[in-house]
């Protein structure tokens, strides 16, 4: 984490912890936790610092020593691929009125996005490709066991979005498949947690 860098574009935009903590919808302690290294920057954090900021968000990742630089790049624009994908409004115009209709219905707001299993890695929990979730980004920090959850595994090469159950303190699949079967330990650097399930159906 570089505070410094933070510090100075605070300085810089004229900003103060209270205003990136707003942005949220949370307390300042927040961002000094962050900013001090008790806290993991988050997706969802770091999304409020880079508007605030007026950073690009693949910088914030970076001095927040969440990835190196090449890395940020890759993962940003959703998370990278994996077991699900955040949702893209496409051309079919009567699907995407139903999901965004849904969606309304169910809670989605800033924070709150519709994303799309990719995967059978919830299969048995009764997740099935092509299904719609509502990811909860504010919760990330909150998840509790047994809590169903976008998670983010890094490796040298980039970054994998992972659709896995919450038992503390590992990521499970509900998956018949052999290639889920591995566990990942949450550790808040090497697998983040980025969002907890809200909400799911099919269409």
């Amino acid at each position: 984490m570089d505070e410094k860098w933070f510090k100075t574009q605070q300085k810089k935009v004229g900003v103060t912890a209270e205003d990136i903590a707003n942005k949220r919808g949370l307390s300042r302690v927040n961002v000094s936790h962050i900013l001090t290294g008790r806290q993991s920057m988050s997706l969802s954090w770091a999304k409020a610092f880079s508007e605030v900021l007026q950073q690009p968000l693949d910088v914030i990742l970076e001095k927040a020593g969440v990835t190196d630089a090449a890395t940020a790049q890759a993962v940003v624009p959703g998370f990278s691929e994996g077991d699900a994908s955040p949702w893209k409004q496409g051309p079919g115009l009567a699907e995407s009125a139903s999901v965004k209709s849904v969606a309304a219905a169910l809670g989605e707001r800033p924070g709150v996005d519709v994303w799309r299993v990719q995967s059978r890695s919830m299969a048995l929990a009764g997740l099935l490709e092509g299904d719609f979730i509502l990811v909860d980004t504010h919760q990330a920090e909150r998840v509790k066991a047994g809590d169903i959850v976008i998670a983010q595994v890094y490796n040298r090469t980039g970054a994998t979005t992972v659709l896995r159950r919450y038992a503390p303190p590992v990521l499970v699949a509900a998956s018949a498949d052999p290639d889920d079967a591995g566990v990942h330990v949450v550790d808040g650097v090497n697998v983040v947690v980025r969002g907890k399930v809200i909400a799911s159906w099919r269409t």
